[in-house]
C-alpha cells in the first residue's frame, strides 16, 4: 500500500490515482479503476459493497 494512501475504508480517501480500497497505482481514477476492480476479486468485492450502500443516494444508476 502507498504510503501516501490513507487506511482501508478512510473517509478521508480523495486520490483518483489510488484505488480506495487497497492503495494500488492506477491508470487513471475512471475506465482504469474499473479495469483494476474487474481485475481483483478483494477490490470488486468492497467496490460492490460501497455501492451497494450508496445506491440509495444515487437516484439510479451510476455511470462509471
Amino acid at each position: 500500500m502507498s504510503e501516501s494512501h490513507p487506511p482501508r475504508d478512510d473517509a478521508d480517501w480523495d486520490n483518483p490515482d489510488l484505488c480506495p480500497f487497497c492503495g494500488a497505482p492506477l491508470t487513471d481514477g475512471g475506465a482504469g479503476f474499473m479495469d483494476h476492480v474487474d481485475e481483483h476479486d478483494t477490490c470488486r468485492e468492497r467496490f460492490e459493497a460501497w455501492l451497494e450502500n450508496i445506491r440509495d443516494d444515487m437516484g439510479g444508476e451510476w455511470g462509471g
